[in-house]
């Protein structure tokens, strides 16, 4: 870290800052004025603090609570300490990578500061603490969420993509994770079964760019999009994030799309394409986040969404019984299987129109395709009409159970992929 971002120099003013810390704390300090200052922007940022000690006790006292609290990041006066600094971090750590050390001190000394580093301390604050403490704590909280996510199981990336307009993709990416959802809870007893103990995350991230319908899909007001999310992607952590996903219901979220969202907070215009690495590091960070991430491509493929496709785990590709749509489904294949996409990972969705001629068989789909149809989906407008405002999984519909079918599929396609088993 470059040492003039641990310097004390003016930046945000305080007053605009709206910390929100979930992390336990502990403060090993000797200062009183340390001590006051750091408990009230403990305080103010609604972290827990869960132990205090003096700087002078022994590093085996300190290990022991640590042992015990677990806290996430401890303040520490690294001069009054009763060993020399890098011995006490070892000493209390016990050979884990955490808690985090934050070296502190009553003056911004550059002798201090360059010692606590070398160390082994991940930042360096001195008094007045605030406003620094902010940027120490956001980049403090990039770390711990980058620490928790190398050890937690990665969620899986479906793109969603309509072989022409009206064929449903949107309705299928709104969808799909509620009863994916439905389907983890009645594993275990029925309609009435207990929330399952590691209920799914579900989000939904309406990327097309084009005709976007997420936000009127589950009939929510989107709070950002996702040309926000992009753009401040360095800075995302679990914490960050509740200001650019829209909640649906319990479980389930939404990332609106950039020309679907408020438009006038945000950098990027609704139409243009976020660079690769900031499409890889958003990925990345909602694979962390969510069990599952169902991406609405929007239709056909095109040269934003070819982008996105880089990244994803497996594609529906959602079509209808009609001339138009199936030649459009030829295509994407085609253009697909060109471009060396693996035909294996993709899923063909038929997504039923009445309007449409009913002489388009399953059958005779799967031979025109040479592949096998992942699900059917019946056309029911009254279905997904949601009532009073709210988000509801029609479960006891035709729709509702033909999308359970799917998701059934589903979770046993993922289940064998967690195991190290084809699907």
């Amino acid at each position: 870290m470059a040492l003039q971002n641990l310097l004390q120099s003016p930046s945000t003013p305080e007053t605009t800052r709206r910390p929100e810390w979930t992390w336990k704390i502990g403060l090993v300090l000797e200062t009183p004025e340390l001590v006051s200052e750091l408990e009230s922007a403990i305080s103010e940022g609604g972290a827990t603090k869960v132990f205090e000690r003096p700087a002078s006790i022994s590093s085996f006292e300190v290990a022991n609570a640590v042992e015990r609290e677990k806290p996430d990041i401890i303040f520490v006066e690294l001069a009054r300490t009763s060993k020399a600094a890098a011995e006490w971090i070892l000493d209390v750590r016990r050979g884990e990578e955490t808690p985090l050390v934050v070296a502190v001190h009553p003056v911004a000394e550059p002798s201090e500061m360059i010692a606590a580093l070398r160390a082994g301390s991940s930042e360096f604050l001195s008094l007045p603490v605030r406003p620094a403490i902010y940027d120490a704590m956001e980049r403090i909280g990039s770390m711990l969420e980058a620490r928790r996510s190398a050890t937690s199981e990665r969620g899986r990336i479906a793109g969603i993509v309509s072989a022409k307009g009206g064929c449903g993709a949107t309705t299928v990416a709104a969808y799909l994770g509620a009863a994916l959802q439905h389907h983890q809870r009645t594993q275990s007893g029925g309609k009435q079964a207990a929330p399952a103990p590691n209920p799914l995350r579900i989000l939904v991230a309406d990327l097309d760019y084009q005709s976007p319908g997420g936000s009127a899909a589950f009939g929510v007001t989107p709070r950002s999009h996702a040309g926000n999310a992009f753009e401040s992607v360095r800075r995302l952590n679990s914490h960050a994030w509740r200001e650019h996903a829209t909640t649906v219901s319990q479980g389930i979220d939404l990332l609106a799309s950039p020309a679907d969202g408020p438009q006038n907070d945000s950098p990027l215009p609704s139409a243009t394409l976020p660079e690769p690495w900031r499409i890889e590091s958003l990925f990345r960070f909602l694979s962390r986040q969510y069990s599952w991430i169902f991406v609405d491509l929007g239709r056909h493929l095109n040269p934003s969404n070819w982008a996105l496709l880089q990244n994803i785990d497996e594609l529906f590709l959602v079509t209808a019984p009609d001339v138009l749509a199936l030649y459009q489904t030829r295509s994407i294949l085609q253009t697909l299987s060109n471009r060396g996409f693996d035909k294996n990972l993709v899923r063909i969705v038929l997504n039923s129109n009445q309007s449409s001629p009913q002489d388009f068989w399953v059958e005779s789909i799967q031979q025109m395709f040479d592949m096998g149809v992942f699900g059917v989906v019946p056309r029911d407008e009254n279905a997904v009409k949601q009532s009073g405002g709210r988000f509801e999984f029609p479960a006891d519909t035709t729709f509702g159970r033909a999308m359970i079918k799917m998701a059934a599929r589903l979770a046993a396609s993922d289940s064998a992929h967690r195991n190290g088993r084809v699907a």
